[in-house]
């Protein structure tokens, strides 16, 4: 691999543990990249959107930057992970080096098909409550390539009513139920508490996972964690 040809845009690079989905609590190091166009209205990182924004980046010393942090689980998020150009070099140097890897993605890219198998991939499907348009934020082709790929499928959640949409949508794509989760929306502690409650029943009632959002109930909407 060329290494010194790979060059993008980053938002942040941080450790902290992993706040939501399936390996909620374990400790990683996040690499946000930079760049997004879904535009989800509830969105938490409006500051990575812009793929001009952030600091370039070589690919090299982003592999070094990363190696400054004792420990060795990746989560390569955004933004859209999938849009940046650093993306596929920096999987797939992550991965030669035999790091642990997630990627954040919202679904609505097909992975790279060179991508390699060991990926974690956290796929968080838009609902209509994202404020995003249905053709944008649901791409039949990408889904079924991350079904391909084991992925965990990640519900951001506002409303009880949007639990039927999630159930649509589990059907529509045959998604595995145990690997379904529901992760309340809110940027404050009090939003979570009182989104959890009824959302847990609907975990128990239709045999999905439940996703908190740990950095949120530890430090609140801040970057950086």
């Amino acid at each position: 691999m060329e290494l010194t040809a790979s060059r993008g845009r980053i938002a942040e690079t941080f450790y902290s543990i992993q706040g939501e989905g399936a390996t909620a609590g374990v400790p990683a190091v996040f690499v946000r990249l930079q760049g997004c166009s879904v535009g989800c209205q509830w969105c938490d990182t409006k500051y990575s959107w812009d793929p001009h924004a952030g600091r370039e980046i070589g690919l090299p010393a982003l592999l070094e930057e990363v190696a400054t942090f004792p420990c060795r689980r990746v989560v390569i998020t955004g933004g859209e992970p999938l849009e940046s150009p650093l993306f596929a070099p920096l999987s797939a140097a992550l991965a030669e080096r035999r790091y642990t890897v997630e990627v954040e993605t919202s679904g609505t890219l097909e992975p790279p098909t060179d991508s390699d198998g060991g990926i974690q991939w956290n796929v968080s499907v838009k609902l209509a409550g994202s404020g995003v348009a249905e053709e944008k934020r649901i791409n039949e082709a990408a889904i079924r390539a991350f079904l391909a790929r084991d992925a965990w499928w990640k519900f951001v959640v506002s409303a009880p009513g949007e639990i039927g949409e999630v159930i649509r949508l589990a059907e529509r794509f045959a998604l595995p139920r145990e690997r379904v989760l529901l992760q309340p929306e809110g940027l404050r502690a009090e939003e979570l508490t009182a989104r959890a409650g009824w959302l847990v029943e609907a975990c128990k009632a239709h045999r999905f996972r439940f996703s908190p959002r740990l950095h949120i109930l530890i430090w609140g909407a801040r970057r950086g964690v």
